[in-house]
């Protein structure tokens, strides 16, 4: 543009305003020089003015002028801290103890040996069980980790030891090794001659069918695992020879050798031989001449008469190992005897006095330690004796207790000693153990409290204070929906003024990029981002921070439309023109001329948005996609009593003093956004 036509224009403009200035004159009965001696107003005035006319944002903006004082300021003059979790005594009637029959054996070590694997030790209790349905008093086996012989002895009624066997070996057993037959190619791989084509299906058969032993043409053949699971290893059991390492046992023990080469064990004449698989047909023969024991195990357990002495392992393991031999042993220093008298297992110390007393019944308190009396114990073992005697699941009897005070302390008589109360003791059974409870004061987290003085609106599930969580959460909750909004308005002022100014193909990629942000299912990507979060354990800062990225990303396309649509209109008129005609830079004349002609289109838009922005997050923190706990927003304060409808009428006092925070706070802002909206442009009133 040349010069001469921009002065021409300001020229034309100049004229305009004096014919404009000299009308409004005339209208209002004034001359010209008094028309210029009146006061006029900025736009940013005017539109002050006729924003404080609207009473509903006046009374939009009181509302969040108390919100963020609420949310803010009041932190840091209330009490209690957000994530300050309160206690309290109260009388309930709670657990006191709970009472069991031991019926699984647990293990005790006498001597450390690595000969006896963890899966020996572990497999204790399947052996006992075993010993007792078939009436056995020992039982040896072979401990496949060590390749050791293990013997399992009773010593006495509930009490059993695990030893390692002394073995001396008598020699070698060999056999006829007939071959091997692979399953994979149904073929059996002789070792010397072939045997006839029945031979060859009688084996197949019989693996099929998993038999250990074939008889066929008179003979007896065993079948064992070969060296791979493909593999099966044939041997010949007639005409077996027995290759003596030392002195010659009978025939008879040659016989029964080959009796129980697949038993691998057996015992003759009271001693105990044992028998391994060498390979190729060879066995090795060994017998058991002694034992070391190394573990015992029993479902005995010892409670001492004085309560404050706390049994040692050391105490337990000698007690039940000398409990059916000698009587007397030595544990922490100390010499104690023990004895069982009609079925009563008593210790005794050195002086002779009682010193602890033995059973299968255990009873412990409630944290599961051992600090209740005998007395107490013995008490609670007849009740439940009586129990099962008259087929009940419920009994009560009265015992007495010390006396505690409403502050959790022990009340003491004059003389220092406890003073007992008779408490009524309630006995139920339960599928694997006894509950014994009593009305009793219990210290506990002041979960669920009622509105009271010192918490105005109670506590929540986790006792913590709900004003002190309601602040937080407005903070929390006012924050993600201004940086959200930042986020949107810069991305959304952005790509709409770079389409609107360019236009052609730039505003044609822009349009089309808002068109697939408009078309994103939101939701459902913030739910697979909340999964994925809470599998990447994210702390509640973090989601916090996620969150609002997300948002504030996935929110941008309305306002970059909004900006671009007034841009196009904008960018044709004369201060346009006038400012591309000086020649000032593209990003000048859109950031400095266009953008600020846009404001107020930008400022109602982003009020608007606040109360939105809020509400969808405090939905998804309600369905837990949100921030997480411990962190307080108005959703996840919702969310904590929302678990059924029986909760959420009795947990009123949370849920709605919430809701109205969130309903209020939305409603400010629509409030503020529409006096914004008719400050701006009043002709929206029209």
């Amino acid at each position: 543009m040349e010069k001469k036509d921009f002065n021409k224009i300001l020229k034309e403009r100049e004229a305009k305003v004096r014919e404009e200035n000299a009308r409004r004159a005339g209208s209002a009965g004034m001359t010209l020089d008094d028309a210029s001696r009146v006061k006029v107003l900025s736009p940013g005035m005017l539109v002050f003015k006729r924003f404080i006319r609207n009473k509903l944002a006046i009374v939009g903006t009181a509302i969040l002028l108390l919100m963020f004082l609420f949310s803010f300021v009041g932190p840091y003059f209330y009490r209690y801290g957000q994530t300050e979790v309160f206690s309290t005594y109260r009388t309930m009637n709670a657990d006191y103890a709970s009472a069991k029959e031991r019926t699984e054996y647990v293990l005790y070590t006498l001597a450390e040996t690595d000969e006896i694997s963890s899966t020996a030790r572990n497999q204790m209790n399947s052996n006992i069980q075993t010993m007792q349905a078939e009436g056995l008093k020992q039982l040896i086996t072979t401990d496949e980790k060590t390749g050791c012989t293990l013997v399992i002895t009773e010593l006495g009624e509930n009490v059993y030891t695990l030893g390692v066997g002394k073995s001396s070996e008598l020699g070698t057993y060999t056999v006829e090794n007939v071959g091997t037959f692979n399953s994979k190619f149904s073929k059996i791989l002789y070792t010397d001659e072939a045997r006839d084509a029945g031979f060859d299906a009688a084996v197949a058969d019989a693996i099929a069918a998993r038999q250990q032993t074939l008889e066929y043409d008179g003979e007896t053949y065993l079948l064992s695992a070969g060296k791979t699971n493909k593999e099966t290893n044939i041997v010949c059991l007639s005409n077996g020879q027995m290759n003596w390492a030392g002195s010659t046992q009978g025939e008879d023990v040659v016989s029964a050798i080959g009796d129980n080469l697949l038993n691998g064990i057996f015992t003759l004449d009271g001693a105990t031989y044992t028998i391994a698989e060498l390979g190729d047909g060879a066995y090795s023969v060994a017998v058991v001449d002694g034992v070391n024991d190394a573990v015992v195990a029993s479902v005995l357990t010892f409670d001492p008469l004085d309560v404050s002495t706390q049994l040692s392992t050391e105490f337990k393991t000698q007690a039940l190992y000398h409990l059916y031999t000698d009587g007397a042993f030595e544990a922490d220093g100390k010499s104690y005897t023990i004895a069982s008298e009609d079925e009563v297992i008593t210790v005794f110390d050195a002086q002779g006095k009682e010193f602890a007393t033995g059973s299968t019944f255990i009873v412990r308190d409630r944290s599961g330690l051992d600090t209740l009396s005998v007395d107490f114990k013995e008490t609670v073992q007849q009740v439940i004796a009586e129990m099962d005697e008259s087929n009940v699941t419920v009994k009560t009897f009265n015992y007495p207790l010390p006396e505690v005070n409403e502050n959790g302390e022990t009340v003491y008589n004059e003389d220092g000693s406890t003073n007992m109360i008779d408490t009524e003791i309630t006995i139920t059974r339960k599928p694997l153990e006894y509950a014994i409870t009593c009305e009793q004061i219990v210290y506990m987290i002041n979960r669920f409290d009622s509105p009271t003085d010192a918490h105005p609106f109670g506590t929540d599930g986790d006792g913590m204070d709900i004003l002190a969580r309601m602040m937080a959460g407005g903070r929390i909750s006012l924050m993600v929906g201004f940086v959200v909004v930042l986020l949107e308005t810069v991305l959304g002022v952005i790509m709409g003024g770079v389409a609107g100014f360019f236009g052609g193909w730039v505003d044609n990629l822009i349009m089309r990029l808002v068109d697939i942000f408009y078309c994103i299912p939101s939701m459902p990507i913030l739910i697979i981002l909340g999964a994925l979060f809470d599998a990447m354990q994210m702390t509640p800062y973090a989601r916090l921070f996620w969150l609002m990225a997300v948002l504030g990303f996935l929110g941008w396309a309305g306002i970059a439309r909004l900006v671009r649509g007034q841009i196009l209109s904008l960018r044709e008129q004369d201060f346009m023109v006038a400012a591309e005609a000086t020649g000032l830079p593209t990003g000048k004349r859109i950031f400095r001329h266009l953008i600020p002609n846009v404001m107020p289109q930008l400022i109602v838009s982003a009020t608007m948005g606040l109360g939105s922005v809020i509400l969808t997050e405090s939905t998804l923190s309600f369905l837990g996609l949100g921030v997480k706990h411990p962190m307080a927003t108005w959703g996840t304060m919702i969310n904590s009593v929302a678990k059924s409808t029986e909760t959420m009428t009795k947990y009123t006092y949370i849920w709605i003093p919430v809701g109205l925070l969130i309903c209020l706070t939305v409603i400010a802002f629509n409030f503020v956004g529409d006096g914004l909206r008719d400050a701006f442009d009043p002709k929206m009133k029209r």
